[in-house]
């Protein structure tokens, strides 16, 4: 007869497996069966901990899924607020060149130098004030290129990103199902062993 494992019982137990293996003369037959039980119970643990993690990875790859839809969000967020900016400036060189023209009409009936010289004043700081208008749209329009290509680099990666984490979260959903499966099949097996062992054998080895 084979000596027993000492993996499968506790220090303090041995001496009372040796004494049931003395005692019962099918007791190989027993501890081959919780040989293969603890194989099948490591097995069963193992894959129950990749199924409670798998829920947790699906989470983190969609999780960087919307970091990826925020970025795109962002920048088009920013290209709209450029964009409104630009409208506010276009609004305000138009209501420039409007007072330009009405003090130019007005410079036509003045009778005095000092009348005129404040209509050219304010016909020159209108005409300023048009220019740097002019100045900060060209800028915007500048900075609407680099926008643009950053929402076509966010959209490209988020279209990748989504390709990837649709095939990562297929791969999780079939593992799982697999897993899953394998689980039902050791627990029957698990089953089956336990209840051909003996009890005295089986309550040792819970224990250990």
């Amino acid at each position: 007869m084979s000596a027993i494992p000492a993996r499968l019982a506790k220090p303090a137990s041995r001496n009372r497996l040796r004494l049931l293996e003395s005692q019962y003369p099918f007791m190989n037959a027993d501890l081959e069966r919780l040989i293969k039980l603890e194989q099948v119970d490591r097995e069963i643990g193992r894959l129950s901990a990749e199924v409670a993690a798998l829920p947790k990875r699906v989470a983190e790859i969609e999780h960087q899924l919307s970091d990826a839809k925020a970025r795109v969000e962002q920048a088009k967020t920013a290209m709209k607020s450029q964009e409104h900016r630009r409208r506010g400036l276009e609004s305000d060189i138009q209501s420039y060149q409007q007072k330009i023209g009405k003090f130019r009409d007005q410079s036509l009936d003045v009778k005095t130098n000092d009348q005129y010289k404040a209509l050219m004043h304010e016909i020159e700081f209108a005409q300023a004030e048009v220019r740097k208008a002019e100045d900060k749209i060209l800028e915007i329009m500048e900075g609407g290129e680099l926008f643009d290509r950053q929402v076509k680099a966010s959209e490209g990666e988020l279209k990748t990103q989504s390709a990837q984490v649709e095939k990562e979260k297929e791969e999780a959903r079939t593992l799982t199902a697999k897993d899953e499966a394998r689980l039902k099949e050791l627990q029957g097996e698990r089953s089956g062993l336990r209840s051909g062992v003996n009890d005295d054998l089986l309550t040792l080895y819970d224990r250990r």
